[in-house]
């Protein structure tokens, strides 16, 4: 394999690979991550994590291009956001899956860097095995980090993990060598994200983004090498879940 970027290998090449790869379907967002962080954090985050791990995998994997818009609507009031409706982000996952599936993938990963599309890249994947012979994984990247995640980024003084427009998604930025604003000021109003009661139900709220000013906590303790620290971690968990995957799909 001399790429494991789809976009640069010809239909030729993929017609051959494709039966025994694992094809990666890397999903983030264009929305707004508050007055220092771009709005394709996510997409960004999402794509390149895919790509180191599918260098370090073992087995074979490809990486398609990745999904740059997602369910994004609670982040409308503010400038920048573009967003799919979920049903509208749904359709399209599940198009390409069965795309995929025609053209001879058996294994598929779809892989999520933003918060608002986790529930959908679930459903996608319970769907589209209803219609093909063919083993669907998806999960969001910091799902996979598991519980060393938030101890790696205690280590930084990171506590939101992974929190929106904040330290942790500021180091992970930087430790890609993505430029972050330099001169945005902290938000006057930070909050975790939509609570859960004590029993676990989810509640949602109509204004909850725009209450908490658009991000969680503030940027400071974000450096490259807390960044660094945070994708070996990240890249070398999905690295290891291709490979497993692969070996048991």
């Amino acid at each position: 394999m001399r790429s494991h970027v789809l976009g640069e290998l010809t239909s030729a090449e993929l017609a051959s690979l494709s039966p025994e790869a694992t094809l990666v379907i890397p999903v983030g967002a264009t929305e707004q991550h508050g007055s220092r962080l771009p709005v394709a954090t996510d997409a960004v985050v999402s794509e390149r994590i895919a790509g180191m791990a599918a260098a370090m995998a073992r087995s074979a994997v490809l990486v398609a291009p990745v999904i740059a818009y997602g369910s994004s609507h609670h982040h409308l009031p503010f400038a920048g956001t573009l967003s799919l409706r979920g049903r509208t982000l749904l359709a399209v996952l599940g198009d390409l899956l069965d795309s995929a599936a025609r053209t001879g993938f058996r294994r598929i990963v779809v892989f999520n860097g933003h918060g608002g599309n986790d529930d959908l890249v679930r459903q996608a994947a319970r769907d589209a095995v209803l219609d093909h012979e063919i083993t669907v994984a998806a999960a969001s990247y910091w799902s996979l980090g598991g519980d060393r995640l938030a101890a790696v980024a205690g280590e930084a003084g990171i506590s939101h993990v992974p929190g929106h427009a904040g330290a942790f998604e500021a180091a992970l930025l930087l430790g890609l060598g993505v430029p972050i604003a330099e001169d945005g000021t902290a938000p006057e109003r930070t909050g975790g994200p939509i609570p859960m009661t004590a029993d676990g139900v989810f509640v949602a709220e109509h204004d909850w983004i725009a209450r908490m000013n658009g991000t969680t906590d503030p940027v400071t303790p974000a450096t490259p090498a807390a960044g660094r620290r945070l994708l070996d971690h990240l890249v070398a968990e999905f690295a290891g879940f291709l490979d497993r995957f692969a070996n048991a799909a």
